[in-house]
């Protein structure tokens, strides 16, 4: 059987906005870009093979910013390799409970990046933030 290539698609306020966010705060490459108007419109981000396309919210879509969510199952490598990036950029990060304790990344919409670490890797978070809060 042939696998489908699927990726998530933001509504974002501001696309240009949105862009410098996912490429500068969060280290995300620019895939690639389509302008409207001499203007980033729709544009893919990546980052460890995760892939979001970010769109120009606009009528119809105008209620749908910030109204995404992502979920990433992760691996004890993958968990690794994540947790690293965060701390390394400096990212902003909490934990909430969906069933699991949730490392919940959000977007300047309050779009949401969740991901669920594996045993391994939420254990040794666990341990590390024992009675911090």
């Amino acid at each position: 059987m042939h696998e489908l290539s699927a990726r998530p698609v933001f509504f974002v306020q501001d696309t240009p906005r949105a862009m410098e966010f996912y490429t500068s705060a969060l280290g995300f490459t620019l895939d690639w870009m389509h302008e409207e108007n001499g203007r980033p419109y729709v544009v893919q981000v990546s980052l460890l093979g995760l892939q979001i396309i970010l769109n120009q919210r606009e009528s119809p879509t105008d209620d749908r910013s910030g109204h995404g969510r992502i979920f990433i199952g992760l691996d004890d490598e993958q968990s690794a390799a994540v947790l690293q990036h965060v701390k390394s950029k400096g990212i902003s990060a909490e934990y909430t409970e969906w069933g699991a304790p949730t490392l919940a990344i959000h977007d300047l919409d309050r779009n949401e990046l969740f991901f669920w670490l594996s045993d391994t890797e939420r254990v040794k978070w666990q341990a590390a933030h024992a009675g911090a809060a």
